[in-house]
């Protein structure tokens, strides 16, 4: 009968998850050592096709061009030094052109044309990176190089610059020694091909170096050699990299590094380390080799040093990068087991559940709770865990035109009459504002009265832009409070007031009067009215009395007139900033304002968008100014 089909589909999903999981462990342990140049210890290279010689040059050299024409879409000069206290020869200095870009590297500094950058760096195309072992460079142009601040840099290219390329890198032909050591029946050596990629400076005197007179036989050195590139920590790589150039690389640190033990030891040093980051490049995973007494590195923290981690750590901030890397694994300075790099804090290594979280500029450390209007949040394992609280909601008459709904829509209208705000199920309460003409125009408008009506209407409070409140057609004196209301007056600007339905008000009086309305979240979906119907969706704020929802604000306002006397007014479409440019100017000068992070206004970006608040069209006109 066959597999049920939960069966078939388990299957499946087994199947396509294994599959996907292969794929990316195949993605990241692909063979890339063809495509890579490399420079390392006692003036070692290894050319993108193979060939691995030694040049004792201290000058400028073009590490690798493109050479395809008058226009090089990169080149990477590098400047060698002699090494200090015992170490092998190290890289002074990187020049990379890309394209327009030009990347100047040091020990301590990055300089992208002319200007000191701090790592990381990110801009179009191009990606620096610096941690406590390489500096990285990466272009979208095909580039990738990795600096170890010492001895050993490694260049990466795309496919593309195949047989394109010219330098100490070679031209990258697949064929090794030809075109490098052998050209048109010329055979050069080592030293010679060296010197013709010198880069010639006019301030600059650099002599080129001379032939060395080749050591005794080194073979000596090669049972040695041996034993340490075959090492079990080599295991995955013997099959991967071809031994022969290490050895030999090898045997010639024994031979040339001068300087004593300590500085024969670091030029061997360097080249197992360059054995084992080819076998990373070729997807090997060489193990940890070092000892105590065998090239000993130190991390910073509680770091420990890996021949083999992923380079895309895991951090508080980012805590499952290294589950989608991609790249393949390097050397370097990585996490214990169980730990991520604390990012956040700056504390070196620590447990997941020790990561702090980060707000608004604002550190809170794990397990420290935050409240708002809207939801209660916890700080757990770097993460804020929520839940959401009772949430009320705010309606806004901002400008005399603006009007923002409990549910968060957005419109504009120029109305002349009053008109209901919001109005609770079965007369509870109404809250109605007087719109009127206030300039030059009708599409000037000001918001001049807002009347409460209380207790299913037995009581009428009438708040005038000028400060004043009636309650029932007399004056009162603030504060004012009654059973079912009560209305204080906190500061010369505005009024505040609080219904016992769960209503709340904010009046300000100046610059111009403008209205706030807060409804508790238990009145959800129980009002109607300019407001909106506070039921959560956007889409049906416009719904009439009736049932019918208005496809134009100013449709849905003409249907809430408080007073039917009223002329219905149109929408007014055309942007007020177009007819006169002295009145855009004014608008954008003092409107702008609020973007600028330099303005008190500044402080509140990260609470509020001052997108919301950037509207120029309420400034096109004498009268009301800017908000």
């Amino acid at each position: 009968m066959g597999l049920p089909l939960a069966c078939l589909a388990a299957v499946c999903l087994a199947l396509s998850v294994a599959g996907g999981s292969e794929l990316q462990t195949e993605g990241r342990a692909r063979d890339h050592g063809h495509s890579v140049c490399s420079a390392w210890g006692d003036f070692h290279y290894k050319t993108f096709d193979g060939d691995v010689f030694r040049f004792p040059g201290l000058c400028d050299y073009n590490f690798a061009s493109d050479c395809r024409g008058s226009y090089k879409e990169f080149a990477v000069h590098l400047k060698r030094g002699p090494g200090q206290a015992g170490a092998p020869p190290q890289v002074e200095s990187i020049l990379l052109t890309i394209k327009d870009d030009a990347i100047y590297l040091t020990r301590h500094l990055a300089v992208l044309n002319g200007a000191v950058v701090s790592t990381p760096h990110y801009s179009p195309g191009l990606l620096i990176e610096k941690s406590d072992v390489y500096t990285k460079v990466y272009s979208r142009a095909g580039l990738a190089l990795m600096w170890n601040h010492e001895d050993a840099i490694m260049l990466e290219l795309d496919s593309k610059f195949r047989n394109h390329t010219c330098g100490l890198c070679g031209d990258y032909n697949g064929l090794q020694s030809y075109s490098e050591f052998l050209s048109d029946g010329v055979l050069f050596s080592a030293l010679e091909f060296g010197n013709m990629q010198k880069i010639n400076q006019p301030d600059v005197q650099c002599e080129d170096p001379e032939e060395e007179p080749a050591p005794a036989s080194c073979a000596e050195h090669r049972a040695e050699c041996e034993r340490l590139l075959t090492a079990e920590a080599f295991a995955d790589c013997q099959d991967r990299v071809p031994l022969e150039p290490y050895l030999q690389a090898c045997q010639q640190d024994r031979c040339r590094c001068s300087g004593g033990d300590g500085h024969r030891d670091a030029c061997v040093c360097s080249t197992m380390a360059e054995f084992s980051r080819q076998c990373s490049h070729a997807g090997g995973r060489p193990g940890n080799w070092r000892t105590a007494s065998l090239c000993p590195k130190t991390c910073p923290g509680n770091m420990v040093y890996l021949e083999s981690g992923s380079p895309c750590m895991d951090t508080c901030s980012h805590l499952q990068v290294s589950s989608l890397c991609e790249e393949h694994r390097m050397d370097g300075c990585f996490c214990p087991e169980g730990t991520v790099y604390d990012d956040i804090v700056g504390g070196g290594c620590v447990p997941v559940s020790q990561c702090h979280c980060r707000l608004h500029g604002h550190l809170y450390t794990p397990g420290q709770e935050i409240t708002n209007n809207c939801e209660q949040c916890v700080c757990n394992a770097g993460r804020w865990v929520c839940k959401d609280l009772p949430c009320p909601g705010t309606c806004t008459l901002e400008g005399g035109s603006h009007i923002t709904t409990f549910d968060g829509k957005k419109f504009t209208f120029h109305g002349d009459c009053y008109y209901v705000l919001a109005k609770g199920d079965n007369d509870s309460y109404a809250l109605l504002g007087e719109l009127a003409p206030c300039g030059s125009t009708d599409k000037q408008t000001c918001l001049k009265t807002v009347v409460l009506l209380a207790d299913r209407k037995k009581n009428v409070v009438v708040f005038k832009s000028d400060g004043s409140v009636l309650l029932n057609e007399l004056q009162v004196n603030l504060p004012h409070v009654t059973a079912s209301f009560s209305i204080f007056h906190p500061s010369s600007y505005h009024i505040v007031v609080s219904v016992a339905v769960g209503l709340r008000l904010q009046v300000q009086l100046a610059p111009v009067m403008q209205l706030f309305v807060t409804l508790d979240q238990a009145a959800q979906g129980q009002v109607q009215g300019l407001c909106g119907n506070f039921n959560g969706l956007e889409g049906d704020d416009f719904k009439t009395a009736s049932g019918l929802v208005e496809a134009t604000g100013a449709g849905f306002a003409n249907a809430w007139k408080a007073q039917s006397s009223c002329r219905d007014k149109a929408d007014w479409l055309d942007d007020p900033c177009s007819l006169n440019i002295e009145s855009a100017n004014y608008a954008e000068h003092w409107c702008s304002l609020l973007k600028k992070t330099e303005t008190p206004f500044g402080r509140c970006h990260s609470t509020v968008d001052p997108a919301e608040y950037y509207k120029v069209g309420g400034t096109c006109t004498p009268s009301p100014p800017c908000r």
